[in-house]
């Protein structure tokens, strides 16, 4: 009889974190197909492709508002409940998008949109943490960021086929009745959450702090440059044929895939250090494809791609030796908010950058060297993040500070 109750709990596990994944898979669709859609939504709403920045940055920034609030007040509502409406008002805002041409209320549905999913992970997150036993944490938060693979390897060549054959409304209703499916499976899968509501972690800020939980944001700083033109950079610059969009972002996911377990395994066997300057040096190889004018997307978004999940794992590894146990959720909560804010930052430079004429070879290069310059700081930032981790080893009364 234990066995049959231990294998019904976890299968009932298991089904739990499936429903999370899916969840997290159709919030990061939502966040992340805006930006090649929007290559052919640009016309109806009467401006340039590059205002694509403008539109991510609108939902980063809501994003971090929500992801601040949220870290104070998030234990005062039913998590359960709280999933529910944020999946009905995400799938209601995104069908709004596609009922408007102006480019004001777009901007203003993507703000909201950004306020319901910057809260959606660390709340569903946190209910499957919370049901799950300690020594199957690791295995269930493993399946749901999976989902962020699958939303480069599956999600986006979906969208754009639908973008280049139906057209990029159709797009937009696939992720709204993705939203909508999921609320079924909250309603009879997902448990409850029964964490007292009196639990709770502060997390002293100070500058140190800061520096190593922006850690992420700053090494994703670069990238995150490029993303809003990515679509047009690969058809423009690089002379990419509309119909192979699908193939070339199913190609840059499984190279983003494949990097990020690599970098995992290579972090037992390397230096942070080593790894810092290897992925950037790859990054920096990506930037120079279009930079010298070379025909090759394929090569591209495979360098690029990869070496951007490369480079955030090298981070990651760093960051992670600075909290400790009992302030890891506080402290990722703050990565998250400052990650979403770097991302804001980026997105609206990437549009400064490339003003309303477009994306041509003189604002390009400008915004090419603006990414690798930015890039090449992360292996001495490395340097500096260890240096500081060594000194709080040697001495350990140092950040204790009320």
């Amino acid at each position: 009889m234990p066995l049959v109750t231990e294998t019904f709990n976890y299968k009932a596990l298991m089904r739990i974190a499936i429903v999370m994944a899916f969840i997290q898979f159709t919030n990061a669709l939502e966040y992340m197909a805006l930006t090649p859609v929007f290559t052919f939504m640009a016309a109806e709403f009467s401006v340039p492709v590059s205002f694509s920045g403008y539109v991510s940055g609108m939902y980063t920034l809501g994003a971090v508002l929500s992801g601040i609030v949220a870290f104070y007040m998030i234990d005062r509502f039913n998590k359960k409940q709280f999933l529910v409406n944020n999946m009905v008002l995400l799938a209601v805002l995104t069908f709004f998008s596609t009922l408007t041409t102006h480019f004001d209320t777009l901007l203003a549905l993507r703000f909201f949109a950004g306020l319901i999913g910057g809260t959606t992970m660390g709340v569903g997150t946190s209910i499957l943490i919370n049901y799950a036993p300690a020594n199957l944490r690791g295995k269930m938060l493993a399946t749901v960021i999976a989902s962020f693979s699958m939303v480069s390897i599956v999600g986006m060549p979906a969208i754009l086929f639908l973008c280049i054959h139906y057209g990029w409304h159709t797009a937009l209703w696939l992720i709204s009745s993705l939203c909508l499916l999921s609320l079924p499976l909250i309603v009879f899968i997902i448990p409850k959450d029964t964490v007292p509501s009196s639990v709770r972690r502060n997390l002293s800020i100070d500058t140190q702090t800061l520096l190593f939980a922006s850690c992420t944001a700053i090494v994703q700083f670069s990238p995150m440059l490029i993303i809003p033109i990515l679509t047009p950079l690969m058809m423009h610059s690089m002379g990419a044929q509309q119909d192979l969009l699908p193939l070339l972002f199913l190609s840059g996911g499984v190279a983003g895939y494949l990097s990020t377990k690599i970098t995992g395994v290579l972090t037992s066997r390397l230096s942070a250090l080593m790894l810092a300057t290897i992925s950037t040096l790859f990054f920096l190889a990506s930037l120079l494809i279009p930079a010298m004018g070379y025909h090759n997307a394929v090569l591209f978004i495979t360098l690029f791609l990869g070496a951007s999940y490369s480079r955030l794992v090298s981070a990651s590894s760093v960051a992670v030796h600075y909290p400790e146990d009992e302030q890891r959720a506080g402290f990722s909560s703050l990565q998250t908010a400052i990650m979403s804010l770097i991302t804001t930052l980026a997105f609206f430079l990437s549009s400064l950058l490339l003003p309303d004429q477009g994306i041509t070879t003189q604002n390009l290069n400008r915004l090419l060297v603006v990414s690798a310059l930015a890039a090449s700081g992360f292996p001495v930032m490395v340097i500096i993040l260890q240096k500081k981790l060594a000194k709080r080893t040697t001495q350990p009364d140092h950040l204790i500070i009320d």
